[in-house]
């Protein structure tokens, strides 16, 4: 079996799981229509159902923070399979349960899986996948999530809401036999000093080839001297701490001499930052409050009057998922990000500047009341949905060094879900304050801010092994990964 297929299978458990999330995010509005329309067999006050759709962020903290020690004591093939138990039970729960606790319950269950996976996935594709198809495979992600949320909402216009629980308890089922039968991550082994299993899992999902052996070998020399460099701080503290006291103190101290180091805070702050970006961006906004959005910005009073609309805008950001694969494989993540971001903050803008100049009366044409907001918005869509909504998940995989991937990581992502509670419970209270005119001018300047901030601080790392991008941060210069290697054959050569 060639190295691509054995990670493209890899990578499949975790999209699944992702399609798992995507479908608890889409499942919602198909309880609350449901409910509603039956009128049983609970009715939900707008407390629960705001309760209900939010309490997921609550247990995403819990499992943000959770899970880096899972990926470092148990490995990344164990972290990810344990993802996938609090998000089968979540269903299970909603298919037996008839009560707002029970739903609670599954909420908190589907947030506690959405904690695990966040900080795992990205840095579980980055490890198993070749740099070449990294980009690409990372960019799966955001189709499947997009085709759970869409999965959801098709499955639960044709079927209830218990069997429609029940068919999304798929995704983590199989998702689970999968990861079941791939192996520990080659990067987890290395950074645990098992060099001779490291090396038969780097070869399974890798292959053998010489650059393929170069990296391996390049990933064990530098592991093996940030150990070396450890026992000799372990053997200076067991030598000089005398006391309980000291030994905390001592801890404290690595730990802000961890954040101090660029090859640490340079890529949180980058992580940060694209997880702004991305939820401010609108990810799940548009998803949740679409019809409040289209309806302000089409000038239409009910929401079946901008049905269509929606649904077009829905199946574009399904559509741009899958060009986004291939636009990280042939184009530069600093160019698709930067491309991306200064055209969703112009079509931003430019939505913002029509609404107030139609409020004010400057237009007057029918043809320019109807087709041109709806192609303000589909410039919108595919200008956040090409390049930010992807690129996501690639930046956050690819840009933390080995030896602090699991702390970065979750440090990172635990911003992704007080960004999300703030963007998702500020939205309505901005559309009826200042409109949504108002909202979309200040994600502009949001966006705009934390863009300069990547601008600065981001290094291509297309192509390039997660060693060189380390080395980037560092200030360690690398040439290009062609150069790179013909000097590197040449070097054998004199040799």
């Amino acid at each position: 079996m060639k190295p691509f297929i054995k990670q493209a299978f890899v990578v499949s458990g975790a999209a699944l799981n992702i399609a798992g999330h995507g479908c608890a995010h889409g499942f919602p509005a198909v309880l609350f229509a449901q409910l509603k329309i039956d009128g049983g067999p609970v009715v939900l006050t707008d407390h629960d159902t705001s309760w209900i759709a939010s309490v997921v962020g609550v247990m995403g903290i819990v499992g943000n923070f959770i899970s880096p020690v899972l990926m470092t004591r148990f490995g990344r093939q164990k972290a990810h399979l344990i993802s996938t138990v609090p998000a089968l039970l979540g269903w299970i729960v909603f298919v037996l349960g008839n009560s707002v606790p029970a739903f609670l319950t599954a909420r908190l269950l589907h947030g506690l899986a959405l904690g695990l996976r966040t900080p795992l996935a990205a840095i579980l594709v980055a490890e198993y996948t070749d740099p070449k198809y990294r980009g690409a495979f990372l960019g799966t992600f955001a189709i499947s999530l997009g085709l759970g949320i869409f999965l959801s909402h098709l499955w639960g216009a044709h079927l209830t809401w218990k069997m429609t629980a029940t068919v999304c308890s798929l995704f983590p089922l199989i998702s689970m036999a999968i990861i079941s039968l791939s192996p520990e991550s080659a990067s987890w082994l290395v950074s645990k000093g098992r060099f001779e299993e490291a090396k038969k899992a780097f070869k399974w999902v890798r292959g053998d080839g010489n650059e393929q052996q170069e990296e391996l070998e390049a990933m064990i020399n530098a592991q093996k001297e940030e150990m070396a460099v450890e026992d000799d701080r372990n053997s200076e503290v067991k030598m000089t701490v005398k006391n309980l006291f000291k030994s905390t103190s001592d801890g404290i101290k690595r730990i802000l001499r961890i954040f101090k180091k660029k090859e640490f805070y340079k890529p949180a702050i980058i992580a940060i930052s694209m997880l702004i970006v991305f939820e401010f961006g609108g990810a799940h906004m548009v998803a949740a409050y679409g019809n409040i959005i289209l309806q302000a910005v089409l000038d239409k009073a009910d929401a079946k009057d901008v049905a269509w609309q929606f649904t077009v805008i829905d199946l574009l950001r399904t559509v741009c998922a899958f060009v986004a694969i291939f636009l990280l494989k042939y184009f530069k993540r600093r160019t698709i990000l930067f491309t991306s971001g200064a055209l969703t903050v112009i079509s931003l803008t430019s939505i913002s500047v029509f609404v107030y100049m139609r409020k004010a009366g400057l237009f007057d044409q029918p043809w320019m009341l109807d087709i041109v907001p709806m192609a303000l918005m589909v410039a919108y869509t595919l200008s956040f949905c090409l390049g930010l909504v992807p690129l996501n998940w690639v930046i956050c995989g690819e840009v933390f060094p080995l030896a602090y991937r699991s702390l970065g990581s979750t440090i990172s992502t635990s911003f992704l879900t007080p960004s999300f509670v703030v963007s998702m419970k500020t939205a309505p209270h901005l559309y009826s304050s200042v409109g949504v005119e108002g909202a979309f001018l200040v994600y502009s300047v949001t966006l705009t801010v934390f863009l300069l901030i990547m601008y600065v601080l981001l290094p291509e790392t297309k192509d390039r092994t997660l060693h060189a991008i380390e080395n980037s941060f560092k200030g360690i210069k690398n040439v290009d990964p062609e150069v790179q290697m013909t000097l590197i054959n040449k070097e054998n050569v004199v040799k």
